[in-house]
């Protein structure tokens, strides 16, 4: 991923999904480590720093491609809350998401591997 390419929109708007995937109501405790491979503690300390974590920079990767998949893919049942933390609909986070990662119209499964 290429974060350094990110407009200001773009970036604000990653901040807001890691930030969603923290402290929001979308995923429960004893789920997080397991969906996301790392801690919500960690999630929540990119999104206090971004856009310039002072994190691994595989941390900081594995952090955004799993909030943004998961927000987009996971059953949360929370969609009536999405605007209530980010300010772009799903559809243009999604599109923000497949420029991310170059590879459109991956599955969910598929958008786990870096």
């Amino acid at each position: 991923m290429h974060f350094e390419r990110l407009s200001k929109q773009e970036s604000a708007t990653i901040k807001e999904v890691l930030r969603a995937s923290a402290d929001g109501p979308f995923f429960p405790d004893w789920e997080f480590q397991t969906l996301f491979g790392i801690t919500r503690e960690e999630v929540r300390l990119i999104a206090d720093e971004w856009p310039l974590p002072n994190v691994a920079p595989d941390i900081v990767v594995l952090a955004v491609n799993n909030s943004l998949n998961w927000l987009l893919s996971y059953p949360h049942r929370k969609h009536d809350l999405w605007q209530d933390w980010i300010s772009i609909d799903q559809a243009a986070v999604n599109d923000l998401y497949n420029r991310l990662r170059g590879k459109p119209n991956e599955n969910p499964f598929q958008r786990m591997m870096m």
